[in-house]
């Protein structure tokens, strides 16, 4: 009989103990669970927050790299301002406009006729001032040479009163061998003789440009090679001397 009534008692404490150890194991796994769950969560965020703090120093390095482009640039237009300034400037001082533009385009379409350019000097330099001076005279001599010294060289201006004459180098052939006509692209001396005896020199490549006075008057030369070999062309003019 006592066996009997003690059996639910234990039976009731099997059940009691098997429900508090499922409700311990479920508590536990649950707990676990938990746990596990928060640690993810934990590593998620802290995940998360490195790659918030790297996007944030990328984004940083960006923005230095944008604040130093944006300075190179505002230096890049301030120099591109000041060579604009400096380019309108030069450009408003060195383009001609109004009467020296014409005339420069005058010189220009002369050129361009194939007029020579130390022809055009030469008239430029005798318009200088008005002076009372004398329409040009062109005439031209075979240049002396130390292989030849024949005819026609020297020419005479003022009615004869000053010869011009002259000494070039001789032109020389592929085998070296000395020409008869000179080389324009050597030194030349020009030689300006008066009937009074006085004499002047003037030495350079060509063009040469010399003065002589005679009396109360100027003359004005320019020697140029001329447009056959051997040739040299001499210009002159002649001005009241300011003496």
């Amino acid at each position: 009989m006592t066996l009997g009534l003690h059996d639910p008692d234990r039976r009731y404490r099997r059940r009691l103990r098997s429900t508090v150890l499922k409700l311990s194991f479920y508590l536990v796994t649950v707990g676990a669970i938990g746990v596990f769950t928060y640690q993810i969560g934990v590593e998620q965020v802290e995940s998360r927050e490195r790659q918030l703090r790297d996007q944030i120093s990328r984004l940083q390095e960006q923005q230095r790299a944008l604040e130093q482009t944006a300075v190179q640039a505002q230096a890049a237009a301030r120099t591109a301002e000041a060579r604009y300034e400096e380019a309108a400037d030069r450009l408003a001082r060195e383009v001609p406009t109004g009467e020296l533009r014409a005339l420069m385009q005058l010189v220009s379409d002369r050129l361009n006729e194939d007029v020579p350019a130390d022809r055009l000097a030469f008239f430029i330099e005798a318009a200088e001032e008005a002076r009372d001076c004398t329409d040009p005279i062109t005439r031209r001599f075979i240049m002396p040479t130390p292989v030849y010294q024949g005819a026609n060289t020297s020419v005479s201006f003022a009615d004869g009163r000053i010869s011009v004459t002259g000494m070039g180098q001789s032109a020389t052939s592929d085998g070296g061998a000395q020409q008869p006509w000179f080389d324009p692209g050597q030194e030349v001396t020009l030689r300006f003789a008066t009937v009074g005896g006085e004499e002047t020199t003037a030495t350079g490549t060509l063009p040469v440009h010399q003065s002589v006075v005679l009396g109360d008057r100027e003359y004005r030369f320019t020697a140029v090679e001329g447009d056959e070999r051997s040739f040299v062309q001499v210009t002159s003019d002649n001005c009241p001397f300011p003496g």
